[in-house]
């Protein structure tokens, strides 16, 4: 018999863990993880330049609230949340706050299926669709091409669809209408719409075009191959075994933000939309406009700075402490003819790696750079220019991070550790 349990309370979760009674150890007490690592800075570590320069580019560009994270040598040396988390409340944007990171997910579900290679589990050359493929049940198809798919493709956008079809995880209302569905697309509907109606525009393997719809498709990958769904898969084998806790798959609407997740804000003047689910007229797109959990995969997570940062330093090759992946799987991860053949990275130029991630109120921004210093940016709120705004991301802490210089050799990961609270069991 398995016990699983969840306690929530109005400031702070234990999620979800499960324990076999057939184990006394676990039994003895409860493991309550909270949001980790989420490092509290005491006065004497905070630098009020480089967080003036925050608080300028937030106030340039109505940002309401960021998390901000940066690590030198793989050492966290600053965390601090900056402005709201939530303005009409009041309430200031801290360590533990959550924001959607948007395609800075697909990097998380790059190192899963990574992990899968390493572990025996998968190969980069299994063909996905097909007689002998990993999602061999979805065999009815306008293109026979589909069998040449491999997952080594869908890693590095060369599956071999593209944008003049449109971005086939933002076409609910089309998918619903031309499958006669009741409700929105699930992820199975979206891929027998898509092998049913639409053909390759390329050969697998041959011409780069970003694909939302092939990250999602990994992600399906990985609960096939695991017989567990994704999330719980990434959490158990990626993010939990490392001290990272609290990450969850986003929801769409406002009533199904997760706990510690902040409001998001759309830039001034943008425009309502109905709902991708069809049941409200009229809605601000970052709540409801997408279907931001069935992106999942390619788009869903929520996440904070020092989380993705800590992401960031299992998979660098210089991180003397711990690696993640096998040498060979993190060389594949950044390494090919251009800067787009980086799996699960935005871009990769020697060992300058970057990975963006941008929807309606929000913004992530992850930079690893190769003098040492790593960081990453989240924001709740967007602005006009979608995904240009990135580069200004990046000029701004480019600069701002020339004021950490005098605090290279503290580590807040080990400073503050795992944070847990231990509840005795009477047994």
């Amino acid at each position: 018999m398995a016990i699983s349990l969840a306690f929530y309370t109005t400031s702070e979760v234990a999620f979800t863990r499960s324990m076999d009674e057939s184990s006394h150890n676990q039994l003895s007490y409860l493991n309550f993880n909270l949001v980790s690592p989420a490092p509290e800075m005491d006065s004497s570590q905070i630098n009020s330049a480089f967080d003036a320069d925050i608080h300028k580019f937030l106030n340039r560009w109505d940002i309401k609230g960021a998390s901000v994270a940066v690590m030198k040598d793989n050492k966290l040396i600053y965390s601090r949340g900056y402005g709201y988390a939530n303005i009409e409340k009041e309430e200031e944007t801290n360590t533990k706050h959550l924001f959607r990171i948007a395609s800075a997910s697909k990097l998380i579900t790059a190192i899963a299926i990574m992990k899968m290679v390493d572990d025996g589990v998968l190969n980069l050359d299994e063909n996905v669709f097909g007689p002998n493929g990993i999602l061999s049940d979805f065999s009815e198809m306008k293109d026979i091409n589909h069998h040449k798919v491999k997952v080594r493709h869908l890693l590095n956008h060369k599956g071999g669809w593209s944008w003049r079809d449109g971005d086939f995880m933002f076409q609910a209302a089309k998918i619903k209408r031309i499958m006669e569905l009741q409700g929105p697309p699930t992820e199975d509907d979206i891929i027998d719409f898509v092998l049913r109606h639409r053909r390759l525009r390329y050969k697998p393997g041959t011409q780069y075009a970003y694909s939302n719809f092939g990250y999602m498709l990994l992600g399906k990958i990985i609960e096939r191959k695991s017989s567990t769904k994704y999330e719980r898969y990434v959490n158990e084998n990626i993010l939990e075994p490392n001290g990272i806790y609290g990450m969850r798959i986003a929801g769409n609407y406002e009533w199904e933000r997760k706990p510690f997740e902040t409001h998001y804000y759309n830039h001034p003047g943008a425009y309502q939309f109905e709902s991708f689910d069809g049941n409200f007229e009229s809605v601000e797109k970052p709540y409801g406009g997408s279907d931001i959990t069935t992106l999942g995969a390619a788009g869903g997570w929520i996440a904070n700075a020092s989380q993705l940062a800590k992401i960031v330093s299992l998979v660098d090759p210089e991180n003397p402490s711990y690696q993640l992946l096998s040498e060979e799987s993190q060389a594949l991860m950044v390494s090919g003819k251009s800067y787009k053949d980086a799996f699960g990275w935005k871009g990769a130029r020697g060992e300058n790696w970057w990975r963006t991630g941008t929807l309606a109120g929000s913004a992530c921004f992850i930079y690893r750079k190769d003098n040492g210093y790593s960081y990453a940016v989240v924001l709740n709120s967007s602005v006009w220019m979608g995904h240009r705004f990135n580069k200004y991301i990046k000029w701004m802490m480019d600069k701002s991070i020339t004021h950490l210089e005098d605090l290279t050799n503290q580590n807040l990961f080990y400073q503050n550790g795992i944070q847990k609270n231990l509840l005795p069991l009477a047994i």
